[in-house]
């Protein structure tokens, strides 16, 4: 999940990227960096659990 993180944070951080996609493309990657931060924060939780 951390790679996948990365490649979203890469790609945010990318002005080019940025400010030549569409506003869509852009909502959607920084959902998809939502989805992945709360699983990963689910996982880290769930692990102390142990």
């Amino acid at each position: 999940h951390k790679g996948f993180l990365e490649k979203i944070d890469q790609k945010l951080s990318n002005e080019k990227f940025v400010n030549g996609a569409p506003p869509k493309v852009i909502e959607g990657e920084r959902k998809k960096k939502a989805d992945a931060e709360a699983k990963i924060k689910a996982l880290e939780e769930s692990l102390e659990r142990l």
